[in-house]
């Protein structure tokens, strides 16, 4: 199955949920939003939601600024 993050995009050949991806990407979940085809994804979902062909998910990393 292909899906996109950021504008990069991947080839998955097993049936996978968000969490199980964002842990293969390495990605620090402690401060991230996820939106899966431009729905918020809240962190509780990520373990039910599984991945399709042609998905597309936004990573966006909190920031600290002033």
């Amino acid at each position: 199955m292909r899906i996109q993050i950021n504008d990069k995009h991947l080839e998955i050949t097993e049936k996978t949920n968000l969490s199980q991806l964002l842990s293969a990407q390495n990605v620090d979940t402690s401060a991230v939003a996820v939106a899966l085809n431009g729905q918020i994804i809240h962190r509780e979902q990520w373990q039910q939601t599984e991945l399709k062909d042609n998905d597309t998910i936004t990573l966006v990393q909190a920031v600290a600024g002033g």
